[in-house]
């Protein structure tokens, strides 16, 4: 079964247009996703076969991305009337904020509870899967440049 599933790679590659790897860090230490990619390459060459590398934790990003401004967009729906125009904020800035000073009062409380409560405290979460993503990239690159085949993980020495 393994064998007529190696017979009949070249076919299915001879009629793909483009190949995507989900990439993850092991991708290029099996022997065996090296083949297939070479293959591809090898088959296409002539006709400019396309490859998409993605990362399988691009999804993740995108997610807490995604996550991320939904939570902002929300908390600034919600509690933006309840605390900023709330009856007992508005009594608290008269009875203690001069006339003067009110506008620039509720413009400062806007600004510190959405801008520091919603967008910097989250954004630390969003900045660290952005690094996350950029190590993996990283590695992908190194992978790519310092590939050597006799390094490449082969469950069957004699397939090699």
């Amino acid at each position: 079964k393994k064998l007529q599933g190696i017979r009949q790679l070249g076919g299915f590659l001879r009629v793909s247009q483009r190949m995507v790897i989900l990439w993850q860090p092991e991708y290029f230490t099996r022997l065996w996703c090296v083949y297939e990619l070479a293959a591809f390459h090898y088959i296409n060459f002539d006709v400019k076969g396309i490859v998409d590398i993605v990362p399988l934790k691009l999804p993740v990003l995108t997610l807490t991305l995604f996550c991320y401004h939904f939570l902002a967009c929300a908390v600034f729906a919600v509690l933006g009337p309840t605390l900023i125009l709330s009856e007992m904020n508005a009594t608290w800035i008269l009875e203690n904020i001069p006339e003067l000073w009110i506008f620039p009062w509720r413009f400062f409380t806007f600004f510190s509870v959405f801008f520091v409560g919603v967008h910097l405290v989250p954004g630390f979460v969003l900045w660290k899967s952005c690094q996350w993503h950029m190590e993996d990239r990283r590695m992908l690159l190194e992978q790519l440049r310092g590939f050597r085949m006799d390094m490449a993980y082969c469950e069957v020495e004699s397939d090699r």
